[in-house]
């Protein structure tokens, strides 16, 4: 078996620090539990920071467009689909006399017994 001196372990990294501005931070993180904490956001354009509710609100509205933007996709979808059902309904029924009329005049063709 190896030596345990053989193969030297580093310490696990420490926790990311938060910075607690709470008032009652010092009596929360007593009890282990973190106080409000004011998280700040990187956003991509520009490297500014914004509040966690604001990058939130912007995805939310992101989102809001895009789906937005989906019904009316899916809306002009569904009237060509509807419109392509009718077509196809006319269609068969063109093709079902058709059929009948074709059967018709072969029978009307058979000799008689």
């Amino acid at each position: 078996m190896a030596d345990p001196q053989e193969f030297p372990v580093s310490p696990p990294p420490p926790p990311p620090q938060t910075t607690l501005l709470s008032s009652d931070s010092s009596s929360a993180s007593s009890l282990g539990v973190p106080g409000r904490l004011d998280w700040r956001v990187p956003r991509e354009s520009g490297g500014r920071t914004v509040d966690p509710l604001e990058d939130v609100e912007l995805r939310i509205g992101d989102a809001a467009f895009s789906l937005t933007r989906l019904l009316e996709a899916t809306s002009a979808v569904s009237a060509q689909l509807e419109e392509l059902t009718l077509k196809c309904t006319e269609n068969a029924r063109f093709l079902k006399t058709w059929r009948d009329l074709l059967k018709e005049g072969y029978d009307s063709l058979k000799p008689d017994n």
